[in-house]
């Protein structure tokens, strides 16, 4: 993992939403951070370079949501979908994949795979809203 932590320095906070980008373009999984940080600044965001790091380090980082890529190196995006199928750990996850290689047969593929979200590239963060207007903010999460 290249960045990780916690929300940005400030008063404590109730973590937005825990949040794991798998991504092996640098560039795309910082400019994904970006938009999510722009849209959500309390949110934890981890990175993992690849579908196999992501595997190994899911039952620690305990994501709500995750941005995966569908072309990386060691283990792709729908061979990830189909390892986490009956992780206890990830079986609140709701998956985004996001993709530049996306036809209708490819996205229904991500979808019996169990992808909630497939996102074309490049992304927008109109895009990434859609998705994250689906969890609760962190105000939300403190009300009773």
């Amino acid at each position: 993992m290249v960045w990780s932590g916690p929300p940005p320095m400030g008063e404590q906070t109730v973590s937005d939403l825990r949040i794991l980008i798998i991504e092996d373009d640098e560039i795309a999984a910082e400019i994904l951070q970006q938009y999510i940080r722009h849209l959500r600044p309390n949110a934890k965001i981890d990175w993992c370079w690849n579908g196999y790091e992501a595997l190994v380090l899911i039952g620690e980082l305990k994501p709500e949501l995750v941005f995966l890529d569908y072309m990386m190196p060691k283990l792709d995006g729908l061979e990830f979908l189909h390892s986490i199928k009956h992780l206890k750990s990830c079986e609140n996850c709701k998956i985004a994949v996001v993709s530049a290689f996306v036809d209708r047969d490819k996205e229904r593929e991500f979808f019996e795979q169990g992808a909630d979200y497939v996102l074309p590239k490049p992304l927008v963060p109109e895009q990434i809203q859609d998705v994250l207007k689906h969890f609760p903010t962190a105000a939300e999460r403190r009300r009773p």
